[in-house]
């Protein structure tokens, strides 16, 4: 028996007949006798008697009718409780991020999560450095990395970020790309100051480049990504920010050794609040979906001249 035939049987009964159950479901006569045929059949019972004056339930229909009211009821407490829930998602969260992080992920997700619970606030910090989320320092963070470690956090492990290897559109046309890691010597880059040098895609850009200079340092992405796009050498970057500039060129696939972990943290005692619980599952899955996409844009292996070639058209 399909329980989606019970509605019909419970229109029919409310209506007196089969065309007034049917105006009352918006579906034709046709519809709602096929229907109740067919549920009839099946259930081997006569569930109405068929009167010039309309339809009148036999002792199998008031049994039928008994049941599809329960479901009713069932389903409207469900919706009710659905809607009030949704209603109760209301509180701040504190969510800090690089600034990298914040503007290709977090902030082009909040539109559509401020529409379905526009009572949940979000404050954004971003900062280079890492918040104490264990003392309350902030609520929830999304770090690329190593597996966060300590007492009072709980994380969750989010698809790698990809790193390749950038030059403007200006540098490749004055000075070419190099189409693969050895090709790399001969080239300027650009260096990394303080914690951002012990970037695992820093460590394995100057050592494929030792004999190179770097024109520039410093200890910000926002910066190195000023400085790729003002043509002062080739430098790493997140394919999440590269791909996003039409001034920058993927010299050639992103290596695999160069991707990234993603985790998203929360703090433990806050983990189970709906707002909290709510924004948490739904960034993870807007994160998750964004870095998926990238990682299967890149799996065909894009070059430069690729790339070059697509932005100009």
């Amino acid at each position: 028996m399909g329980w989606d035939d019970l509605r019909y049987v419970l229109a029919v009964s409310r209506a007196g007949s089969a065309l007034r159950g049917a105006v009352a479901l918006g579906v034709n006569q046709t519809t709602v006798m096929r229907r109740l045929q067919a549920l009839e059949c099946s259930l081997g019972a006569c569930l109405f008697e068929r009167r010039r004056s309309g339809h009148v339930l036999t002792e199998a229909g008031r049994l039928a009718v008994e049941a599809a009211e329960r479901m009713e009821r069932e389903a409207d407490a469900f919706e009710n409780a659905l809607a009030a829930r949704q209603r109760s998602l209301a509180g701040s969260i504190r969510l800090t991020t690089s600034e990298l992080l914040a503007k290709a992920l977090v902030v082009p997700s909040l539109f559509e999560f401020r529409r379905l619970h526009p009572g949940v606030a979000i404050e954004l910090v971003t900062a280079d450095e890492r918040l104490d989320l264990a003392r309350g320092e902030a609520d929830l963070a999304l770090r690329a990395g190593s597996r966060p470690e300590g007492a009072g956090i709980v994380a969750r492990r989010l698809p790698d970020v990809e790193w390749g290897i950038y030059c403007s559109r200006a540098y490749a046309a004055e000075r070419g790309v190099p189409d693969c890691p050895e090709a790399i010597a001969g080239h300027d880059i650009l260096g990394m100051e303080g914690r951002m040098a012990r970037l695992p895609a820093w460590l394995w850009l100057e050592a494929r480049a030792p004999d190179a200079v770097a024109n520039f340092r410093s200890n910000s992405l926002i910066n190195l990504l000023f400085n790729l796009k003002a043509g002062l050498g080739l430098g790493a970057m997140p394919i999440i920010h590269g791909e996003a500039d039409p001034d920058l060129v993927l010299c050639f696939p992103p290596p695999p050794e160069l991707r990234a972990e993603v985790w998203l943290i929360v703090r433990e005692e806050i983990r189970a609040q709906p707002h909290v619980r709510a924004f948490a599952d739904y960034l993870a899955e807007y994160v998750r979906r964004t870095l998926t996409g990238l990682a299967l844009a890149h799996a065909g292996g894009g070059t430069a001249s690729d790339s070059l070639s697509s932005r100009a058209s």
